[in-house]
C-alpha cells in the first residue's frame, strides 16, 4: 500500500503509478487530503479500480474459445464427467467462427448473426441442419462461459423449439413377443416394463436385487468413448426401487451373472452384453418383426404410454419412471412402498404378465 507524505501546507499526499506511455515514460496519479488516512484511502480506491479495469481488459482480450476452455477448466470439480465431455464436444464443433473471435470486439448483433448461422450448420452425424434445441444448448455454454470468465452478457433472441413430430408407438405385445427368448430379453423388458434407461440397466449389479425389490444405485455411461460408473443419477428422482413380478425376477435369478453371484459372492453387472450390441440386436429384431422406427430408448416411451392407458395417477407414473416434474411432488420415492404404490405396481405387473 502506498504511503502518504505530509506536504508543507499540512495536507497529506499519495503518489500511485497509473501507466507507462509509448515512449516509456511512467505516469502517476496524486491523491491529496486533509488527513493521512483519507489520502491513503483514496489512493487505495484508485488502485483497486485500476486493477479491476486491467483485469477486465485481459478478460476481454480472450477469444470466445479460450473463455469456454477456461470455464470448462473451472467446472471440472463441480460438473459430471458426461456433462464435461458434452461441453468439450460443443467447444470443438459448435459456433466455429465465433470461437475464434475476441470477446472485446463482439456486439449483440455479432452474437445474433452467429446464432442464425449456427441454425443453418449441418450436423456431422445427422447430416441435417442443427435443431433449435441443439443451438440453444450450445449458446447456453457460451453465454455461461462469457459471463463467468469475462463478465460479459449479450442480448440475443434464441429460436423457438419446435414440437417433435407425432410418434406412433408399436403395440407393447408385439415388442415383448419379439424379444422373448433372445439374449437381450432382460434389458428390453427392464426398459419397457420398469422404464429403466440404458445407463440404468448397464449400472445394475447382482446385489441391487434384495428379495423381490430391484433398486437403481448407479448408472454406467460412456465418457469420451470409455465406460464410467457413476454412483449418482442425473436427478434424485431417478434413484428408485421396483417390486419385481415373478417373470422378471426369474429372468434375473436364472442369469449367469446372478448364479455366479450366488456361488462366489462376486458382485457383477447383471447385463454383460455391450450397449452397442444391445442396440444393434434390438434394431435387427424390430426389423425382422416388421416394427418400424423403433429405438431402444423409445421403450421408456412405450412404458409411459402403457401407464397412461392404464390410468395410473401421475404421481406414481412419475415415481416409477423417475421423471422430474415441474410441480412440487411428495417425495414418496424416498420411503418404503405405500399400499397405493403396491397397488399401482400390481396393476402394471398384471398387464405385462398377461403378455408373457
Amino acid at each position: 500500500m502506498a504511503k502518504a507524505r505530509k506536504l508543507p501546507s499540512g495536507s497529506w499526499s499519495v503518489q500511485v503509478y497509473d501507466y507507462t506511455d509509448a515512449l516509456g515514460k511512467k505516469h502517476y496519479q496524486y491523491f491529496t487530503a486533509e488527513t493521512k488516512a483519507d489520502a491513503e484511502y483514496e489512493a487505495a480506491r484508485f488502485k483497486k479500480a485500476r486493477q479491476l479495469v486491467l483485469k477486465e481488459r485481459r478478460r476481454a482480450d480472450l477469444t470466445v474459445g479460450a473463455a469456454v476452455d477456461r470455464y470448462i477448466e473451472l467446472s471440472e470439480k463441480t460438473l459430471s464427467p458426461t456433462t464435461l465431455s458434452r461441453y468439450r464436444n460443443m467447444r470443438e464443433h459448435s459456433f466455429p467462427w465465433l470461437m475464434r473471435q475476441k470477446v472485446a470486439k463482439l456486439t449483440d448483433e455479432d452474437m445474433q448473426e452467429s446464432i442464425n448461422a449456427e441454425l443453418g450448420r449441418i450436423g456431422e452425424k445427422s447430416g441435417k441442419p442443427l435443431s433449435a434445441k441443439t443451438v440453444a444448448n450450445e449458446w447456453g455454454l457460451i453465454s455461461s462461459a462469457l459471463k463467468a470468465v469475462c463478465s460479459r452478457t449479450y442480448q440475443v433472441k434464441l429460436p423457438k423449439r419446435q414440437r417433435g413430430e407425432r410418434v406412433e408407438l408399436p403395440d407393447p405385445r408385439a415388442l415383448v413377443d419379439a424379444v422373448r427368448g433372445t439374449e437381450i430379453e432382460l434389458p428390453c423388458l427392464l426398459a419397457i416394463w420398469l422404464s429403466f434407461s440404458m445407463s440404468e440397466i448397464r449400472g445394475l449389479k447382482c446385489s441391487d436385487l434384495q428379495g423381490k425389490v430391484l433398486t437403481i444405485n448407479r448408472v454406467k455411461v460412456d465418457v469420451d468413448g470409455m465406460p464410467e460408473v457413476k454412483n449418482d443419477a442425473k436427478v434424485d428422482t431417478r434413484k428408485r426401487s421396483h417390486i419385481l413380478p415373478p417373470y422378471l425376477l426369474q429372468l434375473i435369478t436364472d442369469s449367469d451373472p446372478y448364479q455366479r453371484y450366488l456361488e462366489t459372492g462376486e458382485d457383477e453387472f447383471l447385463i454383460q452384453v455391450p450397449e452397442y450390441s444391445v442396440r444393434q440386436r434390438f434394431t435387427r429384431i424390430c426389423e425382422k418383426n416388421g416394427i418400424s422406427r423403433m429405438t431402444f430408448h423409445k421403450l421408456r416411451h412405450v412404458n409411459a404410454s402403457v401407464m397412461l392407458m392404464l390410468n395410473i395417477p401421475d404421481k406414481y407414473a412419475m415415481e416409477r419412471g423417475g421423471w422430474k416434474t415441474p410441480y412440487v411432488m411428495h417425495e414418496v420415492y424416498q420411503h418404503t412402498f405405500s399400499k397405493e404404490r403396491q397397488n399401482v405396481d400390481a396393476v402394471i405387473n398384471r398387464y405385462f404378465e398377461d403378455i408373457v
